[in-house]
């Protein structure tokens, strides 16, 4: 699960901050997004919470309809026919009392331990789902801000010079310039051998 989680965050900044341009609702609509998660996180939760209560509450219905009238039945058959019940029964009670709570406490610490490992599960991968969207929504924010500033930034330039500029155009002589740099660098440092060597 995590490893899914990791590599659709994963994808999903990737495809982010590939984009030529990330509009600044893209920022506003995965925090949308990430408060949806958070409001079915605790759906989820609530659901759980309530399928166990009726699950408790299933077991307390066999307990008292079928499980306590069968350990009654048995309890009875064990009994010599000479006893008189009504005067026995509080006995019989004081007998039959401690077996069915223990046979009750018993189902429903499975049922408590079965809760708590589904609510542990589910709140660990959605801790993983937090952390992972908290950093893509942290690029995304990243991405719009340097979109922005590179807008402000072409604005001013153009107010500057009263022309647009071609940002395409700069990079590519800029790159020219650094590539043939380092070539220049190379012959350079390769005349500074031959030099040394001599």
């Amino acid at each position: 699960m995590k490893n899914r989680i990791y590599r659709l965050v994963l994808l999903n900044a990737i495809l982010f901050v590939g984009c030529v341009s990330i509009p600044q609702s893209t920022a506003t609509l995965t925090q949308e997004v990430i408060k949806e998660a958070d409001e079915m996180h605790q759906l989820n939760i609530a659901l759980i919470n309530q399928l166990f209560e009726e699950r408790k509450q299933v077991i307390n219905s066999f307990i008292t309809n079928q499980y306590t009238p069968t350990l009654v039945k048995k309890y009875e058959s064990l009994l010599p026919d000479s006893l008189d019940y009504k005067e026995e029964l509080p006995n019989i009670m004081k007998s039959i009392i401690p077996v069915i709570n223990r046979k009750k406490d018993s189902l429903q610490n499975v049922l408590s331990e079965q809760q708590q490992q589904i609510i542990s599960s589910l709140n660990n991968n959605y801790q993983t789902y937090s952390r992972a969207t908290a950093t893509l929504q942290n690029l995304i924010n990243s991405a719009v801000k340097l979109k922005s500033a590179e807008q402000d930034a072409l604005s001013s330039i153009q107010k500057l010079t009263g022309a647009s500029v071609d940002v395409k155009k700069v990079e590519r002589t800029i790159d020219g310039l650094l590539t043939k740099a380092g070539t220049d660098m190379s012959k350079l440092l390769q005349v500074e051998t031959i030099l040394k060597s001599n």
